[in-house]
């Protein structure tokens, strides 16, 4: 049996939480962009489906876009409070 590839795995469960989350990969690049990400729109979408490598500093950026995303996701479909606030409150 092979061992997993680590980079392999990452990309893998990267695409998996966007799924999960419904997150379109345009939706990733923008924000991903938006904090400083280096590679452009079509490198992102080709890494995700396990087509191409990235070095370790653009997964890491594209892992912390997906899962800030995925917390502000969370984060709109939480339950209300007794007081009727949602736990994600604007001000």
């Amino acid at each position: 049996m092979d061992e997993t590839n680590p980079d392999q795995e990452q990309y893998a469960l990267t695409f998996d939480a966007m799924q999960r989350a419904n997150i379109s990969p345009g939706e990733l690049w923008l924000h991903y962009f938006g904090m400083g990400g280096g590679v452009d729109e079509y490198e992102v979408n080709a890494y995700l489906h396990g087509l191409i490598e990235l070095p370790v500093h653009e997964r890491d950026c594209i892992s912390q876009a997906v899962n800030e995303l995925f917390d502000d996701l969370c984060r709109q479909q939480g339950a209300p409070y007794s007081s009727g606030h949602n736990r994600h409150t604007s001000t």
